[in-house]
């Protein structure tokens, strides 16, 4: 079984996954697009505000700046390239008789489609995150190593909510709240797959 739960930065990813890992136990892997990704260096793991050359274009991963002061994050094609091996990466720790749980910013219908017809035979549940705006620029803001208004441009960008299997506003539901929801589909799911 494979858990997808996307959504933008700071809409609480990070934090559902590992308390969902905690509550699912041994055989359940977190896997964190994020870590997967900084395999690429410091272009792609200093995305912040104190690096002097995060709008200088490249390959791998820089910012725009707007003229909000805000910056959206530009994909180069190293990264581009790395991101699609995602899904053979999970097929393969599957086979091995692992769980996943992705934390992903699947965006876009073509890229659920792709995950989807990919992971298919592992039984998959899309899972997306939200929250209102001013929670999600406050979340950012107190992180401190985010590049402001990243979050927000990355929201712009996801289409697809409506084909996830479930959706949570992080602001208004509790975690844990969410977890038992989470658990009771999955115990449905898993019921399906065995008979």
């Amino acid at each position: 079984m494979i858990l997808i739960l996307s959504g933008t930065s700071s809409s609480g990813k990070s934090t559902l996954s590992k308390q969902l890992q905690k509550r699912l136990g041994d055989g359940w892997l977190y896997f964190s697009m994020d870590t997967y990704l900084s395999m690429l260096g410091s272009k792609f793991m200093n995305l912040n505000p104190d690096n002097p050359d995060v709008c200088t274009p490249n390959n791998i991963c820089y910012a725009q700046k707007h003229s909000d002061d805000t910056y959206k994050i530009i994909t180069g094609e190293l990264c581009n390239k790395l991101y699609a091996t995602i899904p053979k990466v999970l097929t393969l720790l599957s086979e091995q008789g692992f769980h996943i749980i992705l934390d992903s910013f699947i965006t876009g219908f073509e890229e659920h489609s792709f995950y989807k017809e990919q992971l298919q035979h592992n039984g998959l549940m899309f899972i997306y995150l939200h929250a209102p705006i001013e929670v999600i620029s406050q979340r950012e803001v107190a992180r401190g190593d985010r590049l402001r208004g990243s979050a927000l441009h990355w929201l712009n960008d996801f289409e697809c909510e409506s084909v996830f299997d479930l959706s949570f506003d992080t602001h208004a539901k509790p975690i844990m709240d969410i977890i038992e929801t989470i658990m009771d589909k999955l115990r449905s799911l898993m019921l399906l797959q065995s008979h």
